[in-house]
């Protein structure tokens, strides 16, 4: 048995236990809440077991296509989402971020974010326990960006530094910021010009409105902060930098792996794409940024409505055998988001998916 078998079989065994794990804690929830003690052990359950996860993560096969389903806290199996993402690839990981959602949740007790984090979280057990237990021959569930203070801590360098780099006159510290950024006029007045209509402040945010509009509404959407009292220069780093960080995070670790991020929110989406440039010059970092927007175009124009009858496992059939994936890949002749255009890799994907569609007119594939 190869290196890497061997390592795929403990990865397996380490999903049973997971399995196990959160068969016993699904019991334990409510709909809309979860104890810290539960959550404490499902960050337990990862920390004793992430340095076989970066040992299989880092050697994954060369010749197989990985892709990562990161950048949102839960797979909905409902809406069909695990159709769409495993139609790319070759290796289907979900970025199971629950063992780092304790210490989160442990500091923003009594605020609108910690509720509503907890409602994710609750939503995230019980999709990944359906995972397990019907899709564990396609999907694996691994915590993707680690929890390390060394990484964390680079993670938290850069961004700052993009992130004070917004402004015409970039702050040497975030102190410097924070003294500096009081009101939302400073804030306005401080960006770069080429910067107002760059950011996306939520995945609700508006852009054809004037920023300051735009800043306001953020500014006043008590889900996005923690229940302190917060100054609006605060407020503005936690709308902006998050994203950037949860950017960072993805891209670095992604990259580290050779894995290609499949993101469902629009704004991990679009800040990952606004950092891409400060990878110009990493012909694989910028391969993994192409493959990047093509998950987006799949996810964004991929019709669930053609699925609703048919089975996971046939579907997955049609997938492997119609060599989708090759083919929409060789549809690309220069793989580069420098070169080609989101409309004409959004044409070419409706394109490629209206004949995948047409393979399932007969009905032997429904249940």
């Amino acid at each position: 048995m190869k290196k890497n078998d061997l390592l795929f079989e403990k990865i397996c065994s380490i999903q049973t236990e997971y399995k196990i794990i959160l068969g016993k804690i699904v019991d334990k929830i409510s709909p809309e809440d979860i104890s810290n003690a539960i959550l404490d052990e499902v960050n337990i359950f990862w920390s004793t077991r992430l340095e076989i996860v970066d040992l299989y993560l880092r050697n994954l096969s060369p010749s197989q296509d990985a892709y990562a389903f990161t950048g949102a806290t839960f797979l909905d199996l409902k809406e069909l989402e695990h159709y769409s993402f495993t139609l790319l690839g070759d290796i289907h990981i979900l970025d199971d971020q629950l063992y780092n959602y304790a210490t989160l949740v442990a500091g923003t007790e009594g605020s609108e974010f910690n509720r509503r984090l907890r409602k994710q979280i609750v939503n995230s057990i019980t999709s990944n326990l359906e995972i397990l237990s019907k899709y564990s021959n396609y999907i694996l569930i691994l915590p993707l960006r680690p929890s390390y203070s060394e990484h964390q801590a680079l993670i938290k360098k850069n961004m700052d530094h993009a992130f004070l780099n917004l402004f015409k006159n970039p702050p040497l510290s975030m102190e410097e910021y924070i003294a500096t950024y009081k009101t939302s006029d400073d804030i306005c007045d401080g960006l770069r010009d080429d910067i107002h209509n760059a950011l996306i402040l939520s995945d609700t945010d508006d852009t054809s409105r004037p920023f300051r509009e735009r800043l306001d509404i953020a500014l006043k959407d008590k889900c996005l902060f923690l229940g302190i009292k917060e100054s609006t220069g605060f407020r503005f780093w936690t709308i902006v930098g998050g994203p950037l960080g949860q950017a960072l995070d993805i891209i670095l670790s992604c990259g580290a792996y050779n894995i290609t991020p499949y993101l469902r929110y629009s704004v991990a989406f679009h800040y990952v794409l606004l950092l891409s440039p400060n990878f110009s010059e990493n012909k694989e970092t910028m391969l993994m940024f192409f493959k990047c927007c093509l998950a987006r175009a799949i996810y964004g124009n991929f019709e669930t409505k053609h699925f609703k009858d048919i089975n996971f496992d046939e579907y997955y059939t049609v997938v492997r055998e119609s060599n989708f994936y090759q083919n929409l890949l060789s549809a690309f002749p220069v793989q580069s988001i420098e070169s080609v255009s989101a409309k004409d890799i959004n044409s070419v994907v409706r394109e490629k998916l209206d004949e995948f569609y047409s393979l399932f007119d007969d009905t032997s594939c429904k249940s």
